[in-house]
């Protein structure tokens, strides 16, 4: 009896471990400069549990009155294969943001463009100019420094 019960405690803790998930904590933050381009930058923090993801965004979701903020609580294994890559620092199509949080969560942030009128994707998020998502970066290490992050680090694009 004893070996059937150690069997089956067994067979439970591998399946719960097998299936495991991660939750990503996104925070999307849309800013339009004085130029009048539309970024968005999105932040995704890599999480255990969905009450974890939850606690991450209750404060940002506070600031949802004084900027257009969307955020969500993703999982899943369509979410991981997406992710995955980003979570290893692997080079995506442009430079992203890489640091472990505070609190110890790993963290990645990245910015988009909106498309104009005069492009093939009006309307929608597109990968800035190489020279603005270095500015970008460059500018997020230097407040992110200045908040007490210091193991941030710039992930640089694949090469095309």
């Amino acid at each position: 009896m004893k070996k059937i019960l150690l069997a089956v405690l067994g067979v439970l803790f591998f399946t719960s471990w097998c299936w495991a998930q991660n939750y990503y904590a996104f925070v999307q933050v849309q800013i339009k400069n004085d130029r009048g381009t539309t970024f968005l930058m999105n932040t995704i923090t890599k999480t255990s549990d969905p009450e974890t993801c939850e606690h991450i965004l209750s404060p940002v979701r506070q600031l949802k009155d004084m900027y257009p903020i969307r955020t969500e609580c993703l999982a899943g294994r369509e979410w991981e294969d997406l992710l995955g890559g980003l979570f290893a620092d692997q080079p995506a199509s442009t430079a992203y943001i890489s640091y472990v949080d505070p609190n110890g969560y790993e963290t990645r942030i990245n910015t988009k463009v909106i498309a104009g009128s005069n492009s093939s994707a009006p309307g929608l998020p597109v990968d800035p100019s190489i020279k603005d998502t270095m500015l970008w970066a460059e500018a997020m290490i230097k407040a992110l420094n200045k908040g007490g992050i210091k193991n941030a680090r710039i992930i640089y694009p694949r090469k095309k």
